[in-house]
């Protein structure tokens, strides 16, 4: 059988229309009574809308194309993704405690990967109407301008995100008090509450870095595709390279203080790579 070519336009204005939809549906449901759950936590919320948003979109990826798999945070799709040469990976609300406490620093992360290696994502924030999307080797964009990191940041003039500081197994493995001392070492440091938005964020200047000790791949990615395209680095914070399809630490940069950012993190502690993060 030949392989047809990936149709990379055509993916990618189905992801942006799903995401602009999905961002829709959320902010409509915010207008009415909807139940919220807890997953493992009282601070790991699940709402009716995340799976009905998460339905939408699946329903419409298969429509167009039912040959491809979706790994979501809600599991809808029933599938294998291990058995699909092209892997949609969505995250229906990233920063549900957001959405449901705030309503606004909340977006909707449409991934897509093709043999592990990313094409598209779009990050959508449905309350600014902000869309950031990149496509393979075509650049990151923030609506219709293009997004460089292009500015010469060093390390101590950095705004830096993370969620590190709450992470139960950061405190463990001490890597919390490193971020503590880098608190004093940057410009500054931010915790939004999605990290699909920090990484997004990240591609358009507004942060420098972001992160994190263990994300989910729904998670990151979406924002990490856009962040690349922008010039900027994405790796676990060990220095590895991200995989697509499972938890990892995240480590997301300008690239003019990546390597001084990298050792500062790993000095003290040995950070353990991705497979044994679960």
């Amino acid at each position: 059988m030949t392989l047809q070519p990936f149709p990379l336009e055509r993916v990618k204005q189905l992801a942006i229309q799903c995401a602009r939809a999905a961002g829709e549906l959320s902010l409509e449901r915010l207008q009415q009574p909807f139940q919220v759950e807890y997953k493992t936590s009282p601070s790991d919320l699940v709402t009716a809308v995340d799976r009905e948003v998460e339905r939408q979109v699946v329903q419409t990826i298969l429509e167009h194309f039912p040959e491809h798999g979706i790994l979501g945070e809600e599991s809808t799709f029933k599938g294998r993704v291990e058995d699909y040469e092209t892997l949609w990976v969505i995250d229906p609300i990233d920063g549900t405690t957001n959405f449901v406490h705030q309503q606004i620093n909340f977006a909707v992360s449409i991934a897509v990967y093709q043999q592990g290696i990313g094409q598209v994502g779009v990050v959508y924030d449905p309350s600014r109407d902000e869309l950031f999307y990149a496509v393979k080797d075509g650049g990151a964009f923030l609506g219709d301008r293009q997004l460089r990191l292009e500015r010469q940041v060093k390390l101590e003039e950095a705004l830096l995100c993370t969620s590190v500081f709450w992470n139960k197994r950061a405190e463990q493995m001490g890597i919390d008090q490193i971020v503590k001392k880098l608190a004093g070492k940057v410009r500054g440091m931010r915790l939004l509450g999605s990290a699909a938005l920090e990484m997004a964020y990240v591609a358009a200047g507004r942060l420098d870095g972001y992160v994190s000790l263990s994300l989910n791949p729904w998670d990151f990615g979406a924002g990490r595709i856009i962040v690349e395209e922008a010039g900027g680095i994405v790796n676990q914070m060990t220095g590895e390279p991200l995989p697509f399809d499972r938890k990892s630490s995240v480590m997301a940069c300008n690239p003019t203080f990546y390597e001084e950012l990298r050792h500062y993190l790993r000095e003290g502690v040995e950070i353990p790579p991705s497979p044994a993060e679960g």
